[in-house]
């Protein structure tokens, strides 16, 4: 009985994640945003990004701020979904 009690525990720490994870928010700077359909085709290749819950895009500041569960993904693929869909990105400081 002590076999699977100590069992159970343990599977219950390891299904409950990554104890680290956190939703993070980033600001990345876009590149290429000139005119109208430019934002919604960033904002769209960002939410389609597993992971991402929230995506504002200001094609004036040129500027895309995402919030992501950074268990699911990271920085790195939030460039590349902009990048893929034409509109190269970075981290903004």
């Amino acid at each position: 009985m002590k076999k699977l009690t100590l069992f159970a525990a343990a599977a219950a720490l390891f299904a409950s994640g990554p104890a680290f994870a956190a939703i993070r928010t980033t600001t990345l700077a876009v590149e290429n945003m000139t005119c109208v359909t430019c934002a919604p085709t960033v904002k769209k290749s960002l939410s389609r990004v597993p992971g991402v819950t929230a995506v504002e895009v200001s094609a004036k500041t040129h500027t895309a701020t995402v919030t992501y569960d950074d268990a699911k993904t990271s920085t790195a693929a939030l460039i590349a979904a902009t990048t893929n869909a034409g509109y190269p990105s970075r981290v903004r400081k």
